[in-house]
């Protein structure tokens, strides 16, 4: 691109700029987007991690010590066959098992949103190369005309006075060599 095209044009800068930025914004939405996608339901996330729940052997032994322990304390108590005593020891083992999954699925949410939280940082990190690329491009693509409106800039200071004091001197308003800076003639 020309500096005269880029002076006459400023307008590609900003256009440039902005397709920058749209690249690393689209790019920073693709890190974020999967946990976008999964956090819109909820309920089928939970239903997904818990299908994959298998139940481990910490909670199989400790189901069956709890177990025998109920067993072991309701045959002291001569309650041993009692359907309340069963119910119990029932209740407890199936108490034990939902203790464990919960805690499975409260590790899978940790985990999951410590990945959300990275996607983030990720997502923030490629908006600020998109803003960083964006203000380069801009540069790149407006510093041609940018100079050549400092040299006209320049040309125009430097020969406004000359042009001034010859002005004046052409309407009868000044005298060559009549400017005071002092206050007085």
């Amino acid at each position: 691109m020309s500096w005269l095209s880029s002076f006459l044009n400023p307008q590609r800068g900003y256009q440039e700029g902005q397709g920058q930025l749209d690249k690393y914004y689209q790019q920073g939405q693709g890190f974020q987007q999967p946990y976008l996608d999964a956090l819109s339901d909820p309920q089928a996330l939970q239903d997904k991690w818990s299908k994959g729940y298998n139940e481990s052997e910490a909670a199989k032994q400790a189901q069956t010590m709890g177990q025998e322990h109920g067993l072991n304390a309701a045959n002291s108590m001569g309650l041993m066959g009692s359907n309340t005593a069963l119910n119990a020891i029932q209740s407890g083992a199936s108490q034990i098992g939902q203790e464990y999954k919960q805690n499975y699925l409260d590790d899978l949410m940790k985990k999951y949103m410590a990945g959300a939280g990275m996607a983030t940082n990720m997502a923030q990190g490629a908006n600020q190369m998109g803003e960083n690329s964006a203000q380069m491009k801009f540069g790149e693509t407006n510093s041609p005309g940018n100079m050549f409106s400092k040299l006209l800039e320049g040309l125009v200071s430097f020969g406004t006075p000359f042009a001034q004091n010859y002005g004046m001197q052409k309407m009868g308003l000044s005298q060559p060599g009549s400017w005071n800076t002092t206050g007085g003639r």
